[in-house]
């Protein structure tokens, strides 16, 4: 009894050892900013809709923790204030961020990609709950079996999804499907299977409404996902009037792929007018919002 009372005491001064620890590790780091200011923001004109796409980046890395990082996205994202926005690598953590920092603003919909609980991560879409009704949502999964939740195919490294949303906007009527995704990082004919499935789906959902398709594509310009997008799409970038080039992963400014550009996109159906397109480059005291570059485009929907 008495040997199983010290194990006990062990265990126990373990557990708030470690507790204490991650309390410490969770601090290494943080910056206290004393002011965050984000220029360059365009003047949104009243009769577009704002659209953001952003890998919000689901681990630390050194300076770069989310701790940090999300002090800067939470700014950003309250100056550029979109309509909606898609996220991807959005960890449980990050949905309390933006719940806590910007749940007066934003609704979000979406389900986690797989059941790893606090490691799992969501496509999630957020839209102006006071300027939007939500019609309908859901998420599907990028396999050969895209409604059964957790579903892996064609060799991906892990369980991929698309979330989308159809919002109607209150005053006005106008509505538009909004569909967001983050595509495997390894394989080529993985991406491109990923791709059709994505493709095949969405046209179904969206029917007869404006359509805008966000995400982190892992894919450039010239590869064929690209292609296979522009069969039915359009990406801002090259409808705008305003526009921007240049790379999306940067790896907190240290990756610039020669010759390469985005990897992340905004789409939207065929014929839209789109105002501007922009790389979001802000960056506070050497802190990066992601390792991406957030993307944004002001269109008009019809």
């Amino acid at each position: 009894m008495k040997k199983l009372k010290i194990a006990v005491g062990i265990i126990a001064c373990i557990a708030l050892l470690g507790c204490a620890a991650y309390g410490i590790y969770t601090q290494v780091g943080a910056i206290r900013f004393d002011d965050i200011t984000i220029e360059g923001v365009p003047e949104k004109k009243e009769d577009t809709t704002r659209i953001m796409s952003f890998n919000v980046r689901c681990a630390n890395d050194g300076e770069q923790t989310i701790t940090n990082r999300s002090k800067v996205a939470v700014e950003m994202l309250k100056a550029y204030m979109p309509d909606s926005f898609g996220v991807q690598e959005c960890t449980p953590r990050w949905k309390r961020i933006f719940s806590y920092k910007l749940g007066d603003k934003y609704a979000s919909v979406g389900k986690a990609r797989d059941p790893y609980g606090p490691f799992t991560e969501y496509s999630s879409i957020y839209y102006l709950k006071d300027k939007y009704n939500l019609i309908d949502s859901g998420t599907f999964w990028l396999s050969e079996t895209p409604d059964k939740p957790y579903s892996k195919s064609f060799d991906t490294s892990c369980a991929r999804i698309a979330t989308w949303a159809l919002l109607e906007d209150k005053e006005t009527g106008l509505r538009y499907t909004h569909i967001n995704t983050h595509l495997d990082h390894k394989l080529d004919h993985t991406r491109d299977a990923q791709m059709q499935v994505l493709i095949e789906r969405v046209l179904e959902i969206t029917g007869d409404s404006p359509v805008v398709m966000t995400g982190d594509f892992n894919a450039y310009e010239d590869d064929s996902v690209y292609a296979v997008a522009l069969e039915s799409f359009d990406d801002t970038k090259y409808l705008a009037k305003v526009g921007d080039d240049g790379p999306t992963f940067t790896k907190y400014g240290t990756h610039e792929p020669t010759g390469k550009g985005a990897i992340d996109f905004i789409f939207v159906t065929k014929g839209t007018e789109v105002e501007n397109y922009k790389i979001i480059r802000n960056t506070v005291e050497g802190i990066y919002p992601s390792d991406h570059f957030p993307i944004v485009s002001d269109i008009y929907l019809k």
